[in-house]
């Protein structure tokens, strides 16, 4: 198979042939989960390989062991101790985080290098939410809010509904289970960097918590009660477990991606090169999204049992992420800056954003290289009849309804920032919100996927209900949705199928040509080698950034980082 544009290609029948009957096994869904653009029926080339299906087997066979192994103790009631989480543990390692998750270190962390690393943004001084924050003056008379506004000091975790950046449903009354309600806190959470801190650099550190979204509730801060303080930081981590499993997570790369796949196998002809290009990166996704659909997110599956809402509310978390999205808005840098998290100047620490810039800039890189060759003018671009129908298709309301995208690609500019950003989006992107699931959600004392009693009460008088132990413990998963937790998280991120850069294993399964046969005399082989040492230049520098951290930050390191959403 050799590469080829359509307007150099002899064979121009035969290719035409070939899109016809893709464009009639790949059909749009527009209302398993309307109005998102899905795919109807997953065609057999696109299921789990039989040699992906083994690996997967043997990369979880640990988990019935350690399941079997766990204290049969009553599972619907609430746990004795915080420390019985961990019991859950019996064979496979416990995550790193059970030690240090009740810390305010570990919290603050967790909005920069953790699972959902994406909901924290500066917050400007003329952002009504920054009068939340006039309170605090009242527990810490030093604090000077226009001035820590000023100077760009002050950041913030919005689960409101109100953010523009997360609009999750802001009416979701809760999802219940055998023995009562399950609910979903929605609340602010404030952070100030502090330049003076850890080791030489400085840190972030939580300063505020507003639990109720009326105005004027109370605010907790770390000068309340330990138990209180920590009951808040709670809410704020099953917040945080929701819209990551929903937006973050399954809508922002699983859901966004699909109609992109969808339309590359109807537009674009087996030996397109964009094609070529493309297809590592969507691998096994299509039917891995269609597998999250008829377990993961149906009626009795993990989402509906382990998640606060109850399933129409949780699924709208995921459909307002993917309304929200456009393509452009959402690539790496653009997104970074939208949040006001850009500048290392400002913010020294986010190793979620240092750590995917130089995965970005790999990325970037190779892509410009592999498109300039085979389109060396914009006019050879224009002249890709197959390219220009794969843009329009895309943006159509009647194709892909991809937000951002345009309906023509007149530059190759234009067209390396869109592959750029749909690259990184399978790659690191999903990498960076999926791995981290088994440290940080699996315990489920640290991230809990849902709160199984309210936000504490405020009476008519204005006193305020009292916390203690056994309320926290009550808030937390009972143990079998727990070790039910534990499970899909192990499941979810147990497995990894290949690694960003290295095509080799997809193009055997996909092709039955290895890269370089594929791509034999052009210099694409050698594009694809220097892209690689950029990898492994990034991943030394990422080992060098993580001696130097509290946490080492491993969702980006490029050697665990794969080119497609496989899982």
């Amino acid at each position: 198979m050799k590469p080829s544009l359509p307007q150099n290609d002899p064979n121009k029948e035969q290719r035409q042939d070939h899109l016809n009957r893709q464009q009639k096994s790949y059909l749009f869904d527009y209302n398993a989960l309307s109005p998102l653009a899905l795919l109807k029926d997953v065609p057999l080339g696109e299921n789990f390989s039989s040699k992906y299906i083994r690996e997967r087997i043997l990369a979880t066979s640990e988990l019935p062991a350690n399941m079997l192994a766990t204290d049969s103790r009553s599972f619907l009631d609430p746990l004795d101790e915080l420390e019985d989480y961990e019991d859950l543990f019996t064979l496979l390692p416990l995550p790193q985080v059970a030690k240090i998750y009740q810390t305010d270190r570990s919290f603050a962390e967790q909005r920069l290098s953790g699972a959902n690393p994406m909901v924290l943004r500066l917050l400007d001084a003329s952002d009504p939410r920054a009068q939340t924050l006039a309170q605090i003056s009242n527990f810490h008379p030093l604090f000077d809010l226009r001035q820590e506004l000023e100077q760009k000091n002050i950041y913030i975790a919005d689960y409101t509904g109100s953010d523009e950046h997360y609009r999750a449903p802001s009416k979701i009354g809760g999802g219940s289970y055998e023995k009562g309600r399950k609910f979903l806190p929605k609340p602010l959470a404030f952070f100030a960097w502090r330049w003076t801190g850890m080791r030489d650099r400085g840190e972030l550190v939580p300063i505020a918590i507003q639990l109720d979204p009326q105005p004027d509730s109370y605010l907790y801060t770390p000068f309340d009660p330990p138990v209180d303080w920590l009951f808040a930081k709670l809410c704020v981590q099953v917040a945080d477990a929701n819209h990551h499993e929903m937006s973050s997570h399954l809508g922002l790369t699983h859901l966004v991606m699909e109609p992109i796949a969808i339309v590359t196998a109807r537009q674009l002809a087996k030996n397109h090169p964009l094609s070529l290009l493309l297809k590592p990166h969507f691998r096994f996704m299509l039917f891995n999204n269609e597998l999250a659909r008829s377990y993961l997110i149906a009626p009795g599956g993990p989402v509906d049992d382990l998640l606060s809402g109850s399933l129409p509310e949780t699924i709208e978390i995921a459909r307002e992420a993917c309304s929200n999205w456009s393509l452009d808005q959402f690539a790496f840098p653009t997104e970074l800056k939208n949040r006001g998290m850009d500048d290392p100047n400002q913010l020294p620490h986010y190793p979620y954003r240092d750590d995917g810039l130089l995965l970005w800039n790999a990325i970037e890189t190779f892509v410009c290289g592999y498109l300039k060759f085979f389109y060396p003018t914009n006019e050879a671009l224009v002249q890709d009849v197959e390219l220009q129908s794969w843009a329009k298709e895309l943006a159509s309301d009647e194709g892909g309804k991809v937000k951002g995208m345009p309906s023509k690609i007149d530059t190759i500019e234009q067209l390396i920032k869109i592959v750029t950003t749909i690259i990184f989006t399978c790659g690191p992107q999903h990498s960076a919100v999926n791995f981290p699931q088994y440290e940080y959600m699996a315990f489920a004392a640290n991230m809990p996927l849902a709160a199984y009693r309210d936000i504490p009460k405020i009476t008519a008088s204005g006193t305020r209900e009292v916390i203690t132990e056994k309320d926290i413990l009550r808030l937390l998963p009972p143990y079998k949705r727990a070790a039910d937790q534990l499970k899909t998280m192990f499941i979810l991120a147990a497995y990894r199928y290949d690694r960003l850069g290295y095509y080799d294993k997809s193009f055997c399964e996909l092709y039955q040509m290895s890269f370089d046969e594929v791509f034999a005399g052009t210099p694409i082989g050698l594009l694809a080698n220097q892209f690689q040492q950029n990898l492994n230049m990034a991943e030394q520098r990422i080992d060098a950034n993580n001696q130097r951290r509290v946490i080492p930050y491993l969702s980006m390191k490029p050697s665990l980082v794969l080119n497609s959403i496989s899982v």
